[in-house]
């Protein structure tokens, strides 16, 4: 498979034992469908730093080219074209997804947004402030109560 982004022949990578392909030139990851939302639930940091120590900095790669608008790597048709969507709730990410495969491809740093997306979600909705909540709900009612039963 080509790189969308630069023509680069795609590299097969794994992270947590999901197979992506990576282009070395531009730091560019292929998802195929539902991948992404497979690493997005796992709790993994800096998963693009990760791949640069394990595969290099500057690995071999051979390069290519590319003509027009970024096609998708695994349907390389007219039909696979990539369309920019956004794709998060907190961090501002906006990713490139083919309308026929359903593929996501991320540039480089997008990766580490979508996991930091993630993660700011997870905290803002953890159960442990949901439960600090709903400590705080009840006293508040009971005062409510205390003040309502004293003022008859």
């Amino acid at each position: 498979m080509k790189c969308p982004r630069d023509g680069t022949e795609l590299a097969s990578v794994s992270v947590a034992g999901v197979e992506l392909d990576k282009c070395h030139q531009c730091d560019g990851i292929w998802f195929d469908e539902r991948e992404l939302e497979v690493i997005r639930k796992l709790d993994l940091g800096e998963i693009e730093e990760q791949l640069e120590r394990e595969f290099g900095r500057n690995p071999e790669y051979r390069e290519g080219e590319t003509d027009g608008y970024m096609r998708c790597p695994r349907c390389a048709s007219d039909d696979g074209r990539l369309q920019q969507h956004h794709f998060s709730y907190v961090v501002p990410v906006k990713i490139d997804r083919c309308q026929t495969c359903q593929g996501i491809w991320l540039d480089d740093n997008e990766l580490d947004k979508v996991m930091d997306d993630k993660k700011q979600l997870n905290d803002a909705y953890s159960v442990n402030k949901l439960a600090g909540f709903m400590r705080h709900l009840e006293q508040d009612i009971a005062r409510m109560g205390k003040s309502k039963g004293g003022n008859r």
